[in-house]
């Protein structure tokens, strides 16, 4: 089973950190191991590059996208994507996604490319295998003054 964090950072801190995710993991790795007042700290800080995500409208969002061409439902305080090789089950909250994953890839992809579609700064997160990327990556426009 593939265990992913989902996080909406925040424009500027994405577009700062563009090829530097490794230290935005970094972070969120340690607040998730640490405890007490470290933890409190990191949690302050994840707070302050992330942006609360809209519950409702998310929903909203996947019932449009996936109910009509998927087996998309609602399993209490969830949601699962079954395939035919794969399920994929979600908990919504305003602070982050926590997505479960087994079989093969077809759900996850599915409900990545959702994610994709609702907005552009989501970063993903694996801490059991240390991954994590952009679910939709950004192009940077470089500005350079003259």
């Amino acid at each position: 089973m593939r265990e992913f964090f989902i996080y909406l950072i925040t424009k500027e801190v994405a577009h700062s950190y563009y090829g530097k995710e490794n230290k935005l993991f970094q972070l969120f790795y340690e607040e998730q191991r640490s405890s007490g007042i470290p933890k409190q700290i990191l949690n302050k800080q994840i707070g302050y590059i992330t942006s609360s995500i809209s519950v409702s409208q998310l929903e909203e969002h996947f019932w449009l996208q996936l109910s009509d061409k998927y087996d998309w439902r609602c399993e209490g305080q969830s949601y699962t994507l079954p395939c035919k090789s794969s399920k994929v089950r979600i908990e919504l909250n305003d602070r982050y996604l926590h997505l479960y994953s087994i079989g093969n890839f077809e759900a996850e992809t599915i409900v990545f490319e959702a994610l994709r579609q609702f907005e552009s700064y989501f970063l993903a997160m694996d801490y059991g295998e240390r991954k994590y990327g952009w679910l939709s990556p950004f192009k940077l426009n470089m500005v350079y003054a003259t």
